[in-house]
């Protein structure tokens, strides 16, 4: 699964690699420990033009009755997406682009060593990169005035590579030439040409390093979570 990431890239960097404008969106500073139910940066299409947008972490789908008794959505399964209600309307034609430089695994441990180790996982090249997500829209039926919550959340497939023997499921990162792709409304309603898109990141494409148990508190977030721990198990 993906529980944590970060997004510490410039804005004006994040703005020409996604090809969007982020002007006018607040709250962009850095961010070394994004949690769920928290606002994450995304990017998907309005007509045929690119939209970056801040949006709840935790998918809410439009025919929710009562958000309360839901679970927390934050990742869907490539394997099942296109057949479970609560993403196939998503998946079928409100896909978007989540912005991330990194995200957190953890590594269970058995015997002496008890627990679990934190990893902070990103691209050799330090690149910020676009997991591949879906969005709806919910308004509340219980409110008068019913208020629009723009939700969403990322897709996991089988982990492979160094990935594998920390955790068994990753985020699926989109290559570059898969971006445009995803978010392509032409593609709505094709769920085997949508699936096709989701293939893993090369091993290595990524890196690994394991760091401090700091991160398992949402309270903590500065740049000194991602930094490489010798003794991550007893960083809390």
């Amino acid at each position: 699964m993906c529980g944590r990431f970060t997004l510490h890239t410039e804005k004006q960097l994040l703005a020409r690699r996604f090809e969007v404008k982020l002007d006018g969106i607040g709250g962009l500073g850095p961010r070394y420990n994004i949690a769920p139910s928290q606002p994450i940066l995304t990017v998907h299409t309005r007509g045929h033009e690119r939209v970056a947008e801040l949006m709840e972490w935790g998918l809410v789908p439009y025919w929710v009755k009562d958000r309360s008794k839901l679970p927390r959505m934050i990742n869907a399964r490539v394997e099942t997406v296109a057949s479970k209600p609560a993403y196939r309307d998503s998946f079928q034609r409100q896909r978007c682009l989540i912005l991330a430089d990194g995200f957190y695994e953890w590594q269970a441990h058995t015997g002496p060593m008890r627990g679990k180790t934190p990893y902070w996982i990103s691209l050799e090249s330090g690149e910020p990169f676009a997991m591949a997500g879906l969005w709806a829209e919910w308004r509340d039926p219980n409110q008068i005035v019913p208020q629009t919550l723009q939700s969403c959340t990322i897709l996991t497939a089988a982990a492979h590579g160094l990935i594998a023997p920390i955790h068994n499921r990753m985020p699926v990162i989109l290559p570059p030439e898969a971006e445009r792709a995803w978010l392509d409304p032409a593609l709505d309603g094709k769920p085997e040409a949508l699936r096709d898109l989701l293939q893993p990141m090369t091993a290595d494409a990524l890196r690994a390093c394991p760091v401090s148990r700091r991160v398992n508190s949402t309270h903590n977030d500065g740049p000194e979570l991602i930094q490489a721990s010798d003794e991550p198990s007893l960083g809390f």
